[in-house]
């Protein structure tokens, strides 16, 4: 069953709310035909590679008391990628930019880039 793997730097407090908003779109996608099933684990001390929690603590001062939490989530009968799957679940961890509709300004587009609620990690797992 292939899965999505997200490490998430997050407070012990909200682990398990995100946890449930996973689980709630994997619920709305399988009601809406998009999976057959799917599956969310939480694993609260996962072992991780090697630089993958001192990369997500980069710059992130605010966020000293947070814990590394593992979330994943195995689907089956998917209709499309699980690339694209993935980066639609990441907008759970990382607030839309406000862009403007000048494709001038948009060349410069490290000015409209924002930081995420949480700092994430994913691997596609097939």
């Amino acid at each position: 069953m292939p899965a999505i793997q997200f490490d998430v730097l997050i407070p012990d407090s909200a682990a398990v709310q995100l946890q449930g908003v996973f689980e709630n779109a994997m619920d709305k996608l399988v009601d809406a035909g998009k999976l057959t099933s799917a599956e969310v684990t939480h694993d609260h001390a996962p072992t991780l590679y090697e630089g993958v929690e001192d990369g997500l603590r980069e710059d992130r001062d605010d966020l000293h008391d947070a814990q590394v939490h593992r979330y994943l989530i195995r689907v089956e009968g998917q209709t499309g990628s699980m690339n694209q799957l993935a980066m639609v679940l990441s907008r759970f961890l990382t607030p839309q930019a406000d862009l403007p509709r000048d494709a001038v300004l948009l060349e410069q587009e490290q000015n409209y880039e924002v930081d995420a609620t949480y700092p994430w990690a994913v691997e596609i797992r097939r």
